[in-house]
């Protein structure tokens, strides 16, 4: 019988300084709320990642809290690596403490955390018919898609497929660097070895697959937004259908007609509509400025500045007048044309802006990250003549 259980796999969190604290005394007062020292034993200094110069680490640096005093305004960084999350919640469990997602939310809220910097989720799938080999062969003959959230196909250079001994055992969808990176993996053959963490469990079962989603920047941040949402009657089984909620609202496995494949119909009967990921503020590098950026700079407005000038108001509105008339009726002879990527823009937009009323903010929007772009022009081109 098949069984799926969700989980969170590594986290990192970004925490303010502690008023009038240094970054350290901030640091070890966390890991004190925290019970760090007391659950996962001595408190180390170590060396911090990216641009953080300082760390206190435990059980054998998976678990970080991070700084540079030179740098506060990047904050303090809470880091736990996969085994680390794993460990504070199961020896804590030993010594009494219910150490839990929601119990993590509420230290953020009560702490003013300021986001997630990455949060990686993930879906372990035990004795499946399931196998990587499968579903390679049938991603590369096109009898399955990856599609995106919103139904749009994934190019075949965003996902990259491994293996060892001559056997297909894993692929990602995306780009690291981007907000959410898709792994989908042999768990089995990952803990083989003898030496593994979980290689007992790994002989006990039939096969072992994992769907790992990495949330980092504007993702992760909104999945704190939802997660902190939770209501007092939310239990362990509602923070899985979110786990499960935040990877199937990412990415979709399909059939060639475009119908989710038998797995992704179980994963989203356990999701049960939730965990999907609300979107933030509109940014001024959404898709909607874009494409208004585009029009006010690009050629459209420079062709409506030459009907100005060479014709004046008259042909303005004569100009203005003709476009009402040739869109009105699209597809039809002597009239605008739809362009094919037009329908998947709509909903793009759409998705990004729920509740869009007018369309004054976003112009507003476009002109004043026009005047910025024309700032840091300004700017480079100041700096290049020093």
């Amino acid at each position: 019988m098949t069984k799926i259980y969700a989980t969170v796999d590594q986290v990192s969190i970004s925490l303010p300084y502690i008023d009038k604290f240094s970054g350290q005394d901030s640091a070890i007062t966390y890991a004190e709320k925290l019970h760090l020292e007391e659950v996962l034993g001595e408190m180390n200094r170590g060396k911090g990642l990216n641009h953080y110069s300082n760390a206190v680490t435990f059980y054998k640096n998976q678990v970080k809290i991070m700084w540079n005093d030179k740098r506060k305004s990047q904050g303090i960084l809470l880091y736990f690596t996969a085994t680390g999350y794993k460990a504070w919640k199961s020896l804590g469990q030993l010594q009494g403490y219910r150490f839990d997602l929601s119990n993590l939310i509420n230290f953020m809220r009560e702490n003013h955390a300021k986001w997630f910097t990455r949060f990686d989720d993930a879906i372990d799938i035990f004795d499946s018919d399931l196998t990587i080999e499968n579903l390679y062969q049938q991603v590369d003959n096109g009898e399955i898609l990856i599609l995106d959230g919103i139904g749009r196909r994934l190019k075949a250079e965003n996902q990259k497929f491994y293996g060892q001994n001559r056997k297909m055992t894993g692929f990602t969808v995306g780009a690291r660097s981007s907000d959410c990176y898709l792994r989908i993996y042999d768990k089995k053959v990952e803990q083989s070895r003898e030496d593994a963490a979980y290689s007992d469990l790994a002989k006990e079962c039939k096969s072992w697959v994992r769907i790992e989603g990495e949330f980092k920047h504007d993702k992760a941040k909104a999945i704190l937004k939802d997660l902190s949402s939770f209501a007092e009657k939310d239990d362990k089984d509602t923070i899985q259908q979110k786990l499960v909620g935040y990877i199937i609202g990412q990415w979709q496995l399909t059939n060639s007609d475009k119908h989710p494949i038998k797995l992704w119909q179980q994963l989203s009967k356990l999701a049960d509509g939730k965990g999907a990921i609300p979107p933030l503020e509109p940014k001024l590098t959404d898709r909607l400025v874009q494409e208004l950026k585009w029009f006010l700079t690009g050629g459209a407005a420079g062709v409506f500045y030459r009907v100005a000038e060479l014709f004046g108001k008259i042909g303005k509105a004569d100009f203005l007048l003709f476009m009402f008339e040739y869109v009105s009726k699209p597809n039809q002879e002597k009239h605008f044309t739809i362009p094919k990527n037009v329908p998947k823009d709509l909903e793009l937009i759409k998705k990004q802006h729920p509740d869009i009323k007018t369309i004054n903010c976003y112009l507003e929007k476009a002109v004043k990250e026009i005047e910025k772009d024309k700032e840091k022009d300004t700017s480079h081109t100041d700096q290049s003549n020093d």
